[in-house]
Parts: C-alpha cells; sequence; structure tokens
C-alpha cells in the first residue's frame, strides 16, 4: 500500500475569471499559467496584476498557514528540517478560474497531489462546493468570511486525522499572519518554531520593526543549525548541554541560508511606453517596511499599489517558507537606477572603455544606496544564494564593503515580475526540484549561418566544448545541430530531447523586445513542444533589463523551461565560448565526481566568478600575451595562476582586486609588475562575465538526486542508506 506521506496536499483558489482568464475555445490547451498580458483598466498599475486574479491573494495567503507537506504534521529530527532546506518543498496551490476547476484539467495534479480543501470567495462557494466534491477534496470548501485562527486549527487538526490518523499529532498551532510586509521573515520562523516546540504566537505588532523581526528568524536560524549539527553527530543530550553553547557560535558564523528577495520597481522606459503621465503620476514607490500593511479577507479590494505589494509579499513567502529560510521586502528601485542601467547596457552596443564602464557602476549603487539597510547586508553575509523577485538585476550591485558586484559574492536567481499575473502563476505552478543525475544531455542548436564570422567562431568554440568536456565524462554528452530555422530548430528538440539546451544565435532588440534571429526573423516564441529544464541563450542582449524590454529569456520560462540563462548586454563571441566551454566542462566534472556543487546555480556561478582572470587577461593585446609568458615555475602566467597561487586566496566579494593583486605578484617576479598593474587601468578591462542572468529556478535544478541529498545530511551519513 503507497504511503501518504508520497504525495504532498493540494490546495485550489477558486476565481471568477475575466475576459483574459476565461476558458479558452479549445480546454484541452488550457494550463494554469495566464499568458494574456490584462488590458490596463482591468489590471493594477504598474506591475500589472490582473484584478480578477487579485481577488484569489486572501486565499492565497491563507492556505501558506497550511501544511506544506504532510512530515509537516508530525515531530521529524531536527537534521532533516536543515537538510530540507536545499530541497525547497513548496505549498502545492492551484489558482483557477472556476469554470476551469474541473479534472480535465486538473487531472494530473489531482493524481500526483493529496486534494485537501478549496478556499474561495463568498460569491463562489456553491459552485466550488460543488466542483471540489465531485474531484474528491477531503475538507469542506471554506469561504473567505471564515477563515480564522480557530478554521485554522481545526483544518490542521482534520488534515492529520483524515491522511495519518495513526500517527502522534505535533502540538501547536500557526496562527495567521497579520502583519504582510514582515511576513516573508516571521511566517518561516513560525512554522520552524512549531517543529522546534519553540512558542509559535505571532509577536508581531503594528509597532514591530523589521530589526526585531529578523533578529528573531535569525536567531531560530542558528539554533536549528547548531542543534541540527548536534544531532547529525549523535551526541547525547547531556553532552550537547554541555558543547551547545560553543557548537552555536560556531554555526553562527558560518551559518548559510536560502534568502528571497522582493525588489518591487518598473523601469522608466517601459512605464512611458505601457502608461499615460496621468497613471505614472499616481504610481508612488513603496517602502520597505508598511504596518499597514495587513491581512484581511479583503485584501484584495485595496488600491493597486497595496495589492501589488501583497503578491510580490506572498511570492517572496511562498519562497522563503519553501526554503524555511529568510525573506525581505525591499523599497521600490529608484527609477535612476534603471535609468542608469539603462545607460549601461546601450555603452555595450559601440566601443565601451573601461573607465566609461567604472562610472556607470559606480552611478548605479549611488543610485541604489536607500537599499542597504542593516538588516539586508546581515541577511546576504549568511545567504547561501539569494532568490530576487524583480525587474531589476541586483546582483550587479556592490554590497557596501565589498570591491565586487553580489552576483560575483554568491548565486544568484530572477523572478521577473512583469507581468505579475504571470509571475504569480509561474510561482505557483512550478514543478518540484528535479535531479540531472545519470546522463545529461546537451543539445547546441547552431542558428548563425557558417558564412557568419561569428558563427565560425562559435563552432569553434562548442567542438572545443565537445573535445574538452564530453570525453572526460561519461556521463554528460553534447550534440551539435545545424537549426538555420526555427522549424529545424523545433525539430531538433524533439528528437534529441535534452537536459540542456543551448541556442547559439543572434540577439537582437526589436523595439521594445529582447529577441533571438533565426532565420534571419526575430522570435520571442520558439514553440517548443517540450522545453527542456534548462535553456541557455548564447546570443547578445537577450535579457537587457535597464528599459524594461520585454525578452526572450523571460518568455521562455512561460513556454516550460525551469531556468534560462541569458545575456545583458552583446558579449564577445570568444569570451562567450570561453564561459560556455567552462560551463560545461564543471557540468561534467560535477556529474563525473559529485560532491563540490548542489545545483546548476551553484557550478554557474563558480564558472561566472572564476572567469574574473580571464576578464581581466584578455583586456588587451599586451595582457594577453604577457599571460602566455613562463614563470620562475615554469608555468605560462595563467596556468600559475590557476595551478597554485589563487587557490584560497580569492574573496567573491573582492574577486576582481585579488585576482589583480594575485596576477601582481607574478608580474613582480617577473619585473614587470608596474607595466602589468598599468595594463589593468589602461585600457583596463570589463567584468564583462557578470551580465548574465540566471532566470527561473535553477537552484531547483539538482547535480545529486534530491533524495540521496536527504540521505548524505543523515547522521552517519549516505552509510546509513
Amino acid at each position: 500500500m503507497p504511503s501518504p506521506f508520497e504525495k504532498p496536499p493540494l490546495y485550489v483558489v477558486p476565481f471568477a475569471p475575466g475576459a483574459a482568464e476565461g476558458r479558452a475555445q479549445d480546454q484541452s490547451a488550457y494550463r494554469p499559467v495566464l499568458f494574456e498580458r490584462p488590458e490596463v483598466a482591468e489590471s493594477t498599475v504598474p506591475h500589472g496584476l490582473a484584478k480578477t486574479v487579485a481577488a484569489a491573494l486572501p486565499g492565497l495567503w491563507y492556505c501558506l498557514h497550511l501544511p506544506a507537506s504532510l512530515p509537516d504534521l508530525i515531530d521529524v529530527d531536527i537534521w532533516m528540517l536543515k537538510a530540507a532546506q536545499n530541497l525547497r518543498l513548496e505549498h502545492h496551490i492551484l489558482m483557477v478560474p472556476i469554470d476551469c476547476f474541473e479534472e480535465d484539467v486538473l487531472g494530473e495534479h489531482l493524481q500526483h497531489h493529496h486534494p485537501v480543501v478549496t478556499i474561495c470567495p463568498d460569491e463562489l462557494l456553491d459552485e466550488a462546493r460543488q466542483r471540489a466534491s465531485a474531484l474528491g477534496f477531503a475538507l469542506p470548501t471554506t469561504p473567505y468570511s471564515q477563515l480564522s485562527d480557530a478554521t485554522l486549527a481545526a483544518q490542521w487538526k482534520a488534515i492529520h486525522e483524515h491522511f495519518i490518523p495513526g500517527l502522534p499529532r505535533l502540538p501547536g498551532e500557526v496562527a495567521l499572519t497579520h502583519r504582510l510586509d514582515l511576513a516573508p521573515l516571521t511566517l518561516p520562523h513560525r512554522r520552524l518554531a512549531r517543529q522546534m516546540g519553540w512558542p509559535t504566537a505571532e509577536s508581531v505588532t503594528q509597532d514591530t520593526n523589521m530589526r526585531e523581526a529578523f533578529a528573531q528568524a535569525l536567531r531560530g536560524q542558528r539554533f536549528l543549525a547548531a542543534l541540527a549539527r548536534l544531532e547529525r553527530e549523535g551526541v547525547s543530550h547531556s553532552e550537547a548541554g554541555h558543547r551547545f553553547r560553543q557548537t552555536l557560535q560556531e554555526e553562527a558564523d558560518r551559518l548559510r541560508v536560502p534568502l528571497a528577495l522582493g525588489l518591487p520597481g518598473t523601469a522608466p522606459a517601459y512605464a512611458r511606453v505601457a502608461y499615460d503621465s496621468e497613471i505614472r503620476r499616481r504610481t508612488k514607490p513603496q517602502p520597505a517596511v508598511s504596518p499597514d500593511d495587513t491581512w484581511s479577507a479583503t485584501l484584495h479590494e485595496r488600491p493597486d499599489h497595496m495589492v501589488e505589494r501583497a503578491a510580490i509579499e506572498f511570492a517572496v513567502t511562498h519562497q522563503s517558507v519553501a526554503s524555511s529560510g529568510l525573506g525581505l521586502m525591499l523599497p521600490t528601485m529608484p527609477s535612476d537606477a534603471f535609468t542608469t542601467l539603462a545607460e549601461l547596457e546601450r555603452h555595450f552596443h559601440t566601443r565601451h572603455n573601461s573607465a566609461a564602464v567604472k562610472r556607470l557602476f559606480t552611478r548605479l549603487n549611488e543610485a541604489a544606496q536607500p537599499l542597504w539597510t542593516a538588516e539586508l547586508k546581515a541577511a546576504i553575509r549568511h545567504a547561501s544564494y539569494l532568490a530576487v523577485f524583480s525587474d531589476f538585476p541586483l546582483g550587479l550591485l556592490t554590497m557596501p564593503g565589498d570591491s565586487a558586484p553580489l552576483c560575483a559574492r554568491l548565486p544568484v536567481t530572477y523572478r521577473p515580475l512583469q507581468p505579475l499575473t504571470r509571475m504569480m502563476q509561474q510561482q505557483l505552478s512550478a514543478p518540484p526540484a528535479i535531479g540531472l543525475g545519470g546522463t545529461i544531455n546537451v543539445l547546441v542548436a547552431e542558428c548563425i549561418p557558417v558564412s557568419d564570422p561569428v558563427g565560425r567562431m562559435s563552432r569553434q568554440g562548442w567542438n572545443t566544448a565537445c573535445e574538452t568536456a564530453a570525453p572526460n565524462s561519461a556521463t554528460l554528452t553534447i550534440t551539435q545541430a545545424e537549426t538555420p530555422t526555427l522549424a529545424a530548430l523545433q525539430q531538433s528538440v524533439a528528437e534529441h530531447r535534452p537536459d540542456v539546451l543551448i541556442i547559439s544565435a543572434h540577439g537582437t532588440m526589436a523595439g521594445n523586445m529582447a529577441a533571438l534571429v533565426i532565420g534571419d526573423e526575430p522570435h520571442l516564441d520558439l514553440g517548443l513542444d517540450r522545453v527542456p529544464p534548462v535553456v541557455v541563450l548564447s546570443a547578445c542582449h537577450v535579457a537587457p533589463r535597464g528599459s524594461g524590454a520585454v525578452s526572450i529569456t523571460d518568455l521562455l520560462l512561460r513556454e516550460g523551461a525551469l531556468a534560462v540563462l541569458g545575456t545583458q548586454v552583446p558579449v564577445d563571441v570568444r569570451r562567450n565560448a570561453m564561459l560556455m566551454v567552462r560551463f560545461m566542462v564543471y557540468l561534467a566534472k560535477e556529474n563525473t565526481k559529485p560532491g563540490q556543487f548542489s545545483t546548476i546555480l551553484d557550478v554557474w556561478h563558480h564558472v561566472q566568478t572564476s572567469n574574473a582572470v580571464n576578464d581581466i587577461i584578455d583586456a588587451s593585446p599586451n595582457l594577453r600575451e604577457w599571460a602566455t609568458r613562463t614563470t620562475v615555475d615554469g608555468l605560462p602566467v595563467l596556468g600559475e595562476f590557476m595551478s597554485n597561487r589563487a587557490t584560497g586566496r580569492i574573496r567573491p566579494s573582492h574577486v576582481y582586486k585579488d585576482t589583480e593583486h594575485v596576477l601582481g605578484e607574478i608580474a613582480d617576479e617577473q619585473g614587470q609588475g608596474d607595466r602589468v598593474r598599468n595594463w589593468f587601468r589602461r585600457p583596463g578591462y570589463v567584468p564583462e562575465s557578470l551580465f548574465y542572468v540566471f532566470a527561473g529556478r535553477p537552484d531547483r535544478i539538482h547535480l545529486t538526486p534530491p533524495q540521496l541529498l536527504m540521505e548524505q545530511a543523515r547522521p552517519g551519513g549516505s552509510s546509513q542508506a
């Protein structure tokens, strides 16, 4: 008999559809992702949440307080709570138009989940109740008017009695959240507190500030890490009492937890195209903390800016609850930051120079200075990776005290906000974490004609990847395909069914669209029958952010990709080829001898950051020639740097500064120190490797199967599997 724990709970929040969300003529083509962008009159401004969809927000927030999985109902080992942070165990909530709430549409979800309860607006109660009953939902449908702490407690108890009545019930309840602005911190903490046996009642009031909420959440994470370590080490209760204080201090210093950030803001260039001047005047920036931002069954009836705020906060909280980590809302990104970013991106379309890029980076950091609160800096210092809900590339900013941008310090992935309706649907409909264990099949689709010099250099790069990466790994295959037309691309993907699709093409800006050129035509929609989990766009400026352009990088997420890697600016084909070759090499190494990296996002971050030395050396003919010279140890400069000198000396937060320092040491030994350092300044170099955006959920694509990760975290390691 299958265990009830094999399936997670499923919650449904139906809403009354408007014109954009109504049933498609072809019912079989319906997916819970809304493709059409609502008209301005039907959606909020400026991020574009359909007002009919906004009516689901009270129910969505309520569902975050229910069990995400059946183990939430029982006492589990502390080491499992810590290890599960790497698995992102999300709530499975479907937000669907009421007339699509039926088996034809939800059949796959009903097959792989326990249908538990439907939460709906009061006016939909009768119809929702009938549909939920026909689909076998375990608990009675609950209207918004009945949502309360008492209802929540009763449903926790009823879920336990229905699915696992023979197991002891974990005491304690998680009351409804009051302050939504602090919920990304407080709700994960209170859910953790319930498992740990700590007080779970929400102590957040109208007067609570960010500092207090953050301190409590961080303290809880430190306690969890210390107790999990003692449990993994098999320490007895008496010995744990003696060791706890020291262990807590050690874990506090090295604590790393997932961090989700919500960063609202719309590029002025986009707003000018999308909205008239009167609408733009009504759009005001939002602070990070707003005491009036509270939960209620009518929160969807608030003004646009508060409805959008509640939606972004929900997504960030959904993410932080899934990882049992930390989450923060940030203030609206200043418009000056978008304007400067757009100027920086445009600069790369011309013959760019190091001095101008540095000046623009300085202006960018000055414009974003209001973001850097003490809490944000502390959270980033303890983050294992960043999941950023924003249309602004936060990873390009440099945290005070660092000399390199955030994306060098730690892995960053983005969830685009515009339009907000699509972001909400994608956040709720993502598949569970997957493992790429076994053979990773890579398809390189070459869309650039061989007659094009860029096409020739591109093919040379992929040939090098095949020669360098694939032969060293029995678990990674690279197939090169000529796909000069969209039909050829579609056919090749259907034939090879790759895990990783690399599309080598020219990128183009067509109006306000960042598209791929395939067969002399710009394309935003590839029309693939099966989109691979990972898509790498080896093309120029397919993910610009400064102008708010509609990009194929973001739209591929809508088509079904789990993660998409794209470029913000035009990139040199030779440097891009080097990055891609190194990406394949490290994927092959990790898949052959796992252990260094957990996810594909970790692999990319290592490749991106460790490429700083190539950014520097490739900046001028003089530096390239010097890098081939022999050092006192008989190796070329680059080989000496990578093999002997750099190990343990390059801090990610200062990766370019430290790389310069180590290269300078080698130059000093050759009597070339002053000359080489002068080349660093004139003509200087550009950190081109940092202008890549990984959008979607690369943090959920494991190179080790998720089940094996849990076994490895078990006390005694995998030997107890």
